[in-house]
């Protein structure tokens, strides 16, 4: 999904957060943070398979297109979720924990739906990544175009 639904999702996130903890404000900026700055492993997944930064446009059109040849994205787990909730649901979470539990649940979801056009279902649990080896080619449903730098293409 694109970063500026995820940056649109967080307000009604911040909203949901804000009323599920009775109205602390912790809750809202958390759930608000978390539901955009989840996507940071995309810039480490990115670095591990291009080896260098090729500037924004490359980095959107590499994560987007689904062109990365390894896909680990460590904080996009389906695990991840359970656990914030089983802690949020056994009372050990503060209002912040309630608030990144609901932010980062809400980017989850929302790219469940939005990437179901580029990567397998099952994809957003981290056993299936791993069981397949955090192959690109296993993991989206066409496999990845070569990553190219963006000067690379015009001397082809």
């Amino acid at each position: 999904m694109k970063l500026a639904m995820h940056c649109l999702s967080a307000l009604p996130l911040a909203a949901a957060a804000y009323a599920a903890t009775g109205g602390r404000m912790s809750a809202a900026v958390m759930a608000a943070a978390s539901s955009v700055l989840i996507d940071c492993d995309h810039v480490l997944d990115y670095l591990l398979c291009n080896k260098r930064w090729d500037g924004l446009p490359h980095f959107f059109a590499s994560c987007e297109e689904g062109r990365l040849p390894r896909l680990y994205l460590v904080l996009h787990s389906f695990e991840l979720v359970c656990l914030l909730w089983l802690l949020v649901g056994t009372g050990v979470a503060a209002a912040w924990g309630v608030g990144l539990t609901i932010g980062i649940t809400g980017h989850m979801l929302m790219d469940w739906v939005g990437n179901r056009h580029i990567v397998k279902p099952s994809f957003y649990w981290m056993w299936f990544r791993a069981l397949n080896r955090f192959d690109g080619n296993a993991l989206y449903l066409t496999p990845p175009v070569p990553l190219q730098v963006a000067g690379d293409s015009a001397q082809a």
